[in-house]
């Protein structure tokens, strides 16, 4: 039979008080869901712009229902009160503020993000074991890791193994629809049958899919509450699962194709890809019901609270508070006092030709709008009265979406070159007006093959500092942290790109543009 105190404890670890919110305990305990709020906040743009990290917003609910699900059966608080402690918290702390300033600059560099959030792991791991020692930090841990779910592959690692998965589930593929007696070749992430090319892209080669099973497999492991290697072969299973519904995905993709023809292909696409997603999140809560285990669990003895009680100063949880209001404060104050000459340029969007002959209205691919991270992307092709074929996009970006030099690091050079095209000049800067603007154009000639094409890229700054010095802005950490530095950052940018095939000479291209800008420039 429990003592007075065994039972009160009891009481006291399953029991929830409304006087506890007004401790320093419980305002120290805010201000650190404060800080992961703030990771949170600046993720939800890629979670709101790439398709594949939609799941982000469903991490921070799942994370804080595993943290309340720990909370009963907590072992007895062994608090460390060691001074020294305050060192690594004050540092982690501290790291927030630079870590503001690059982000504020570089929304959309991943980098920060997994420094961010392995500092927010650390600062809670020193919060839990000041509170309840070293057995909190192992009870806790993880549920708290799994908030790092959420934040977005390393760009380097996410196109190694989205390349990686189209190319296997192509290969795979080929075998299959081979034994189905339908002739096919493998060309890179490409499929060649009798009826046309298939293409598998990300969506195809179950990189979002496997995204959110794994997450969805941590969540059950941790909800189970699974050894170390039952989570391992759930995790196992979850890549499995996915890969194999991705192969029956593309394989019936490729059969129809092969008997219905490719309009009848891609009416399918999507209902069979949701189709895939419906199979595979049910198929993984079915793993983890199997791999339950079937003993029932021997309920533990309660246990009576030990070491000294848990208390928290108040300065400290005063000073978490404040910090979480000097970081963004410090972080805008910085940029503002840069931006202060910047003047609001004149605004202006495209007027696409729409009754030119053969005028088309093009579609920017998913993969490539979700690198750009741009608001409002067009693209379109026509041809004129005399015969010149033009082609062209317009991208915009609202202020602080992206870092500033995003859209120069996109240039011609590099888009058409990844397309097979040879520069063979490079006629640098010129400006070329309509309607009142001043339009700067970098004219460079590509050969695609017989043919040369005249690519004109125009970067407009919605508010161009005066008397900014230019950057070096290629996406390198140098230059990133060089734009920290300057106070630079994304105030609204706009590209133009227009390519067009006829004219052979430097002049007669640029006379030909400038020729049609008043009708393709609209001011607002």
């Amino acid at each position: 039979m429990p003592t007075p105190l065994m039972a009160g404890d009891v009481q006291e670890r399953t029991s929830f008080s409304w006087k506890w919110l007004w401790s320093d305990h419980a305002l120290l305990m805010i201000g650190l869901a404060g800080c992961w709020f703030q990771l949170f906040k600046l993720l939800s743009t890629d979670w709101d712009l790439d398709p594949q990290y939609n799941y982000g917003y469903l991490v921070p609910l799942l994370g804080a229902s595993l943290l309340w699900r720990r909370w009963p059966d907590r072992p007895p608080a062994n608090p460390a009160l060691t001074p020294w402690l305050i060192l690594p918290i004050g540092g982690l702390l501290l790291l927030q503020l630079p870590l503001s300033l690059i982000g504020e600059a570089n929304p959309e560099w991943r980098m920060v993000y997994w420094i961010a959030g392995f500092q927010l792991t650390a600062l809670t791991g020193c919060f839990l074991y000041r509170w309840g020692g070293l057995k909190w930090v192992w009870h806790f841990g993880p549920a708290v890791l799994f908030m790092l779910v959420a934040i977005p592959w390393p760009s380097g690692w996410e196109s190694w193994i989205i390349q990686g998965l189209m190319r296997f589930v192509a290969g795979v593929t080929i075998n299959t629809v081979g034994w189905l007696g339908i002739p096919a070749v493998q060309h890179g992430n490409l499929i060649q049958i009798s009826a046309g090319v298939v293409g598998i892209d990300e969506a195809c080669s179950g990189v979002r899919s496997l995204q959110s099973a794994l997450m969805v497999s941590l969540f059950l492991g941790e909800m189970q509450r699974f050894s170390w290697w039952r989570r391992g072969c759930l995790l196992i299973a979850s890549l499995l699962l996915v890969l194999v519904a991705n192969v029956g995905r593309t394989t019936t993709l490729v059969w129809l194709a092969a008997h219905a023809g490719l309009p009848e292909m891609q009416a399918w696409h999507d209902t069979i890809g949701t189709a895939v997603m419906v199979l595979v999140l049910p198929g993984l809560v079915g793993l983890a019901w199997l791999m339950q285990s079937r003993t029932p669990p021997v309920a533990a003895p309660p246990v009576a609270a030990s070491g000294s009680p848990v208390t928290t100063p108040r300065w400290l949880a005063v000073a978490v508070l404040a910090w979480l209001v000097v970081v963004p404060v410090t972080t805008e104050a910085w940029y503002r006092q840069h931006e202060r000459g910047a003047i609001p340029a004149p605004q202006w969007s495209v007027a696409w030709p729409v009754t030119s002959p053969n005028f088309k209205k093009n579609v920017i691919p998913e993969n490539m709008l979700a690198m750009l991270r741009c608001a409002n992307s067009q693209a379109a092709q026509w041809t004129d009265e005399s015969g010149n074929q033009w082609s062209g996009f317009f991208l915009q970006w609202n202020p602080g979406k992206n870092s500033a030099q995003l859209a120069a690091g996109h240039s011609p050079d590099i888009c058409i070159r990844a397309i097979g095209g040879k520069l063979i000049d490079d006629f640098g800067k010129v400006t070329l007006t309509a309607n009142g603007l001043a339009l700067p154009f970098w004219h460079l000639t590509f050969q695609t093959g017989s043919k040369v094409i005249h690519v004109f890229n125009c970067l407009w700054s919605d508010r161009p500092a005066a008397h900014q010095t230019a950057l070096l802005e290629d996406g390198s950490p140098a230059s990133r942290l060089v734009a920290v530095m300057a106070g630079k950052r994304n105030l609204g940018q706009k590209v133009l790109e227009i390519i067009v095939q006829g004219p052979d000479s430097k002049a007669g291209a640029e006379a030909l543009l400038q020729s049609q800008l008043p009708s393709l420039i609209q001011r607002d």
